[in-house]
This record gives C-alpha cells, structure tokens and sequence, in this order.
C-alpha cells in the first residue's frame, strides 16, 4: 500500500476505492452499490440519492440570473 492510501483506511468491497471517513465511504456505497434510485446533475454529472438535493445543487451551482440589458 502506498504512502498516500495509508490512512485511509475504509476500503470499498466491491471497487477497491479507499476513503479516510466512514461518512464518505458510506456516501460512496449509496451512489454506486445500492438499487437506491441515483439522481445526475444533467450539467457537470455529480450524483446524488435525494431529487430535493439535486434540486437545491443545480439552484446553487447551475442557475444565474440575467442581467438587464
């Protein structure tokens, strides 16, 4: 295992990926390994397990207003 990988020490069974929180690897599994419906950003592709969060992140990350001419 190589220096960079060391701590994090909550590896996926399924994929090899390795993650330092639990929160993240519990995340990890949610989006990739379960039948949970998935949500994608239609614009730069995040995931996400709840339409109301995917709602909330386009909001924020994907809609300006125009400016008056």
């Amino acid at each position: 295992m190589d220096l960079f990988n060391f701590f994090k020490r909550h590896r996926c069974q399924n994929c090899g990926r390795r993650f330092h929180k639990v929160e993240n690897y519990m995340h990890h599994q949610m989006l990739y390994h379960s039948d949970k419906n998935i949500y994608d950003c239609s614009n730069c592709g995040l995931k996400f397990t709840d339409m109301d969060k995917l709602k909330s992140h386009i909001k924020i990350y994907h809609s300006y207003k125009k400016e008056k001419s």
